[in-house]
């Protein structure tokens, strides 16, 4: 049921099944990859701000997302934003079973339904977002629509239908370039002792900063940037970032990787990284049935049995890149698909999880460090 003067709002599965309940943020009808994410109460700024989100509608599992409220846009030395892991939200939309209306943090300035607002992103709330949920587990993900109206408007059920029913999926597009850096950045620390290269299929904003922390001198390139002109600025290793979307559409990134592999370029890989790393080393890529989102997800290193708490956000992973001189090293205890890859002999590795910890557990951002061994600096 609408309640009065609230904001109707529908969230629509692609086969017509729909969900009532109130909206918050914009009015407007969005469509997406319809997602799930068993993130807690907490990190749900950096959930909205990460590039890989980019046209998704994403369900958060916690019954109630807002408690904290939003920061100011304060940006850090370097001019990242402190608690934001991008300049602008790139959820498509945001579906909670509670928007908190009257959150509680000495670095709030506005509350969630504001920031939605703001960024013009429409989002839903007093939903089944259990339901939703189960949906998606049993049946995977799928196009999703969200319609968020102005007060006393009336949900057109059917016009909605025919809209859901002929979205794009958004995993076709080529996304990375809607959220890649249009120009080089450079970033300097105080006493810097290398050199990485970042190209930006959609970085987050931690992953510089933990570079930063270590003192590299860090430089993001945009994705199209080729190999030759990657190594014009001599970096002692090269990133392979997070980003959104299918892997296999990125085939300049797949292209440029083979280059540096075949070349003993020091390379490290995130998330999207990863599988762009595997299929240049000839693997295939596949995609999970309704993907690994969440600060919760556990992996388990082959070689030594140690366990990692991570925090995770793909739809796809990657297999078969052993014959490209990869082995694996970590795997989700869960599904056992693969969390970690390595070269044998170069110093090379990838993995499928976001160690920066933003949000979510740092069990793992020693790799930073095992990466900086590798450049040899």
């Amino acid at each position: 049921m609408i309640y009065k003067d609230e904001k109707p709002a529908i969230l629509m599965l692609q086969d017509g099944r729909y969900f009532q309940g109130i909206g918050f943020g914009a009015s407007k009808i969005i469509t997406g990859e319809l997602v799930f994410n068993t993130m807690t109460g907490a990190g749900y700024n950096e959930t909205l701000t990460d590039p890989s989100y980019q046209g998704q509608i994403v369900v958060m599992t916690h019954p109630l997302i807002g408690n904290y409220g939003v920061p100011a846009w304060e940006k850090d030395e370097f001019g990242l934003t402190k608690y934001f892991e991008s300049d602008s939200i790139k959820v498509s939309g945001f579906v909670v079973n509670e928007c908190c209306k009257e959150p509680s943090h000495y670095e709030s300035v506005k509350t969630l339904d504001d920031f939605l607002q703001e960024q013009n992103i429409p989002g839903i709330e007093w939903i089944d977002t259990r339901a939703i949920t189960k949906i998606l587990r049993s049946e995977g993900v799928q196009i999703g629509l969200l319609a968020v109206y102005d007060l006393d408007a009336k949900p057109d059920i059917e016009d909605l239908r025919s809209i859901v029913n002929k979205a794009e999926d958004p995993n076709i597009r080529h996304l990375a370039s809607e959220v890649s850096t249009k120009e080089v950045k450079k970033y300097t620390p105080s006493n810097p002792k290398g050199t990485v290269v970042i190209l930006d299929l959609g970085v987050k904003y931690n992953i510089i900063r933990n570079f930063l922390s270590r003192n590299i001198d860090t430089i993001v390139v945009p994705y199209n940037y080729s190999y030759e002109e990657i190594m014009t600025f001599k970096p002692d290793g090269v990133f392979i970032s997070n980003g959104p979307g299918d892997p296999k559409v990125y085939t300049e990134a797949i292209e440029t990787c083979k280059k540096f592999i075949n070349n003993n370029i020091p390379m490290f890989g995130i998330c999207l990284g990863n599988q762009i790393i595997g299929l240049a080393a000839g693997g295939i890529s596949y995609k999970l049935k309704y993907g690994h989102r969440g600060g919760n997800k556990t992996v388990i290193n082959i070689d030594t049995q140690k366990c990692y708490i991570t925090s995770q956000n793909h739809g796809f992973c990657v297999k078969d890149f052993e014959k490209g001189g990869f082995k694996e090293f970590l795997k989700n205890i869960d599904d056992n698909s693969n969390e970690g890859i390595v070269h044998n002999n170069k110093p090379i590795l990838a993995v499928q999880f976001h160690p920066e910890a933003a949000p979510g557990p740092m069990d793992s951002t020693y790799l930073f460090d095992e990466f900086i061994k590798l450049m040899e600096i």
